[in-house]
């Protein structure tokens, strides 16, 4: 059989899964090839135990190619471009031709898009802004903290409504409440995850105390005195500033005439295929389309979920055989309450009419189960690696909740 190159881009969640469950299978038959420009890889989910203390920067990052199977090629290097028709890609390493491309690239931070931002805002979605948010809770004596969501869509839908939970919680516990809110131009939370979910997370922020403006897009941040301009004619001061930048894909994705006008990349609902054969896109870099004319939330355990199935459409090709591997929408996720407990958010965003999900009441073990998944994802490949996979499948299955992690 002639030897193939599969091209991973992007050393993600998505990107990681895909390469391993493909290196698992092929034993070194075909290429797998993985390029990031990074070195390190850092959770993200954990970026929120790090602002109030739970987690150090080194608690939540790992070599990436400590995080590979053997057989995996790892190439620290930038994208610069994506070729289809000639199947390449040049990198800052040199061009790189392939037989199957895997684009998970993710999406970048745009946070020069609103003016102010980045002089005032404390930037949620990086290691270096949520280690600056810890510091500044540290130290907080004011009365207002504020987390603006900038635009739509953004990753990890629950990440700032999170953010503020467990900020209240932090500053609550220290004696030092202050008022905290949530400013989003979207009508409810999370709206992507549909109305029944946003209206019960909507609940809990108010129980918790939580101010919630809805339909509030920012417009500027004027950064004396931290005060918020919104398209709707208002405006909010706050003393500290908690941000979620604009998103925007990457420019060698926007560039490469795979991407639609937003800049991502449409996919096939069930196979992630692009409209060039032989090329997939999985996470937040592809546009997925569900019901109501929406497209699929940007999170990792979808990106996750999606390059095991490309995974195994690739492999299936190449031993000539048809493959039924689908992704159905499936989805979950442990959204952090504070005091040691979670919120659990699980169903079907491919459901006719559109997605079809519960929220769970809160609990410890939703949050213990959280702190599961961050070990398994870390931890090298062995037996420990394998025994926390089956306590997390273990665990949702004793809560009645399919969470189904394969072994990659």
């Amino acid at each position: 059989m002639e030897r193939k190159t599969i091209l991973i881009l992007g050393g993600g969640i998505g990107g990681q899964a895909a390469a391993n469950a493909l290196a698992l299978h092929f034993g070194g038959r075909h290429r797998v090839v993985l390029v990031d420009r990074q070195r390190k890889f850092a959770f993200a989910p954990s970026f929120l135990w790090l602002i109030v203390g739970k987690r150090n920067p080194r608690d939540i990052q790992r070599p990436l190619a400590a995080l590979l199977r053997k057989g995996v090629e790892l190439v620290q290097a930038d994208i610069l471009m994506i070729d289809p028709a000639k199947k390449e890609v040049k990198t800052s390493a040199g061009p790189m031709s392939f037989d199957y491309l895997i684009v998970s690239l993710g999406a970048d931070l745009a946070p020069e898009k609103v003016p102010g931002f980045e002089e005032t805002a404390l930037n949620l979605y990086t290691l270096e802004g949520s280690s600056r948010i810890r510091e500044s809770l540290e130290t907080f004596s004011g009365r207002k903290v504020a987390v603006l969501i900038v635009s739509s869509p953004f990753k990890c839908p629950a990440a700032p409504y999170e953010a503020a939970f467990l900020i209240q919680d932090f500053l609550k516990t220290r004696g030092k409440p202050a008022e905290v809110s949530v400013f989003t131009p979207e009508p409810f939370p999370m709206p992507t995850a549909g109305q029944k979910v946003g209206e019960a997370l909507k609940g809990l922020l108010e129980s918790k105390g939580i101010r919630f403006y809805p339909n509030h897009k920012v417009t500027r941040i004027e950064p004396d005195g931290k005060n918020l301009v919104f398209e709707n004619g208002k405006s909010e001061a706050c003393d500290l500033l908690i941000g979620v930048p604009a998103h925007q894909a990457p420019k060698a994705v926007r560039d490469s005439g795979l991407a639609n006008e937003a800049g991502w990349i449409p996919v096939d609902p069930g196979t992630l295929a692009a409209k060039h054969e032989g090329i997939y896109a999985i996470g937040d870099a592809a546009a997925v389309p569900i019901a109501g004319g929406k497209a699929l939330p940007k999170a990792g355990i979808f990106a996750h979920i999606q390059a095991e199935v490309v995974a195994a459409n690739i492999l299936a090709d190449i031993e000539g055989r048809a493959s039924g591997a689908r992704f159905d929408g499936g989805g979950w996720c442990a959204i952090e309450m504070g005091n040691g407990a979670a919120a659990f958010g699980s169903g079907d965003f491919y459901a006719e009419g559109g997605p079809a999900m519960t929220l769970h009441k809160p609990t410890r073990s939703w949050h213990w189960g959280k702190a599961l998944f961050e070990k398994w994802w870390l931890s090298p490949f062995g037996p420990r690696r394998e025994a926390l996979r089956l306590a997390l499948n273990l665990g949702a299955k004793a809560k009645g909740v399919s969470v189904s992690l394969r072994r990659l």
